[in-house]
């Protein structure tokens, strides 16, 4: 068996242009089915997601660009979206896309979580966290609905905006007004993948006689405040669960002075 080494990390400044080639090329090369699946995304906002930290890329022991994707901000911080997911060919099937979206689930929700000055059980409203899929990219779909997406009936406006810079539109007879389906993840599988992502000590995957180990180098998985941090998440979101779990249909129960339960609505 070969084994390949590699390494995820957040991107910076300095790879903006390196990853750009590596997304222009693949536009470029690729099969017109499967370029079409690389969602763009315009520059500043690409380059936004960098500065903040938000841009991951998995690259082998030589720093060659195996993948890519990143978390994307919008006005109303009620919302992030995860996209721009890009595998190079050769490295698909080894579980990357899902890779990536797990640690991009984790540092979305460090950004947002609630001031220690809070206190410990303050409520926490996280952002949505979304991602868009085309219709025809079952593989995909696949990758998302396994880590707890659910469709989204209603997406907002600012999903469209990136829609502006799509090179494969929908047919204007089509009905739709993205060639995306969009996705949010539900609160329960928030608590999975964040509970699941801190158990790792690496990712590996063997495919074919090969064998490829990546290395978590990702500083939300490594600090010890933020590793913290990210278990108080998933505690809260656990007893969120609970909590509902134990409330009966039509209200939480409430027992009067002589034992009697009654609802309150």
């Amino acid at each position: 068996m070969t084994i390949t080494h590699a390494t995820i990390r957040a991107a910076g400044p300095a790879d903006v242009e390196h990853i750009l080639a590596e997304y222009r090329e693949a536009v470029r090369n690729l099969p017109p089915e499967e370029s079409a699946n690389l969602l763009w995304r315009p520059y500043q906002e690409f380059r936004g997601a960098v500065e903040n930290g938000l841009f991951f890329v998995i690259e082998n022991a030589s720093g060659d660009f195996m993948a890519g994707a990143g978390v994307f901000d919008f006005a109303d911080p009620g919302e992030k979206e995860l996209g721009m997911c890009y595998v190079k060919q050769a490295w698909r099937g080894y579980g990357l896309q899902a890779l990536l979206l797990r640690v991009r689930v984790c540092a979305a929700t460090l950004g947002q979580v609630q001031d220690k000055g809070a206190g410990k059980h303050a409520a926490t409203d996280y952002a949505a966290l979304i991602t868009g899929v085309k219709p025809a990219n079952a593989h995909s779909a696949a990758n998302t609905s396994e880590l707890g997406f659910q469709p989204l009936a209603t997406p907002s406006p600012a999903l469209f905006m990136a829609c502006a810079f799509c090179r494969t539109p929908p047919a204007p007879d089509s009905g739709r007004n993205c060639c995306c389906d969009f996705f949010a993840l539900a609160d329960a599988g928030r608590r999975q993948v964040i509970e699941k992502t801190l158990q790792m000590e690496n990712w590996s995957r063997t495919r074919n006689g090969h064998q490829l180990i990546v290395a978590l180098k990702v500083r939300h998985l490594l600090d010890l405040d933020f590793r913290t941090t990210l278990q108080d998440v998933v505690d809260e979101l656990r007893g969120d669960e609970l909590r509902l779990e134990a409330e009966p249909v039509g209200g939480i129960m409430e027992m009067k002075s002589d034992g009697e339960a009654r609802g309150r609505t």
